[in-house]
């Protein structure tokens, strides 16, 4: 196997570029959530519970991370992690899976936290009406949360069909099988 190509968002954009992207998608997805919600259910907003929402806000980060071991439990002995501490108090988790992934089950593991965490919290809003402020906050917080996941997804779709993908300190490396060599 070589090396096709090295994905690293951050070195690619910039960390305030990619803070400020997730920022702007958070905003957006609150906007075109939170007005066709409020139209169509249009129910009195209580602010009540508001710990619980908060708890939420804690706790969404630690469950997306979670999230993205579930379709690669199969390599859970393989899973090294890390938590470091940011800004004194928040704890930032790293997984790092030591062997490659083929790419489709790569891609499903970045994806599946968003797809997940996201119908629970709009079945909560289409559920609870009353709260569907809080939850379309969550959602618009968590799909900002998601945005870096996406965006390596992208572009992980346009690499070769039998890739696997190598994670490492600068980013992810696409590993292709070299053809026709002996």
């Amino acid at each position: 196997m070589h090396c096709w190509k090295t994905i690293n968002l951050e070195k690619q954009f910039g960390h305030s570029r990619v803070i400020f992207l997730s920022g702007l998608v958070m905003m957006t997805v609150f906007t075109l959530i939170y007005v066709p919600v409020n139209l169509i259910l249009s129910e009195d907003l209580y602010d009540t519970h508001f710990y619980l929402f908060m708890a939420g806000m804690i706790l969404i980060y630690p469950a997306h991370k979670l999230l993205h071991i579930v379709p690669i439990l199969s390599y859970l002995n393989k899973i090294k992690y890390q938590v470091k501490r940011q800004l004194f108090f928040f704890p930032i988790f790293t997984f790092r899976v030591s062997e490659p992934i083929p790419k489709y089950r790569f891609i499903l593991a970045l994806l599946f936290p968003f797809f997940l965490i996201n119908t629970v919290l709009l079945a909560g809003c289409v559920m609870m009406p009353h709260y569907s402020h809080y939850f379309t906050i969550l959602t618009a917080f968590h799909t900002g949360i998601c945005t870096i996941d996406l965006l390596y997804a992208k572009c992980l779709l346009y690499s070769p069909r039998d890739a696997m993908i190598e994670e490492n300190e600068d980013g992810y490396e696409i590993l292709n099988l070299q053809r026709g060599t002996i």
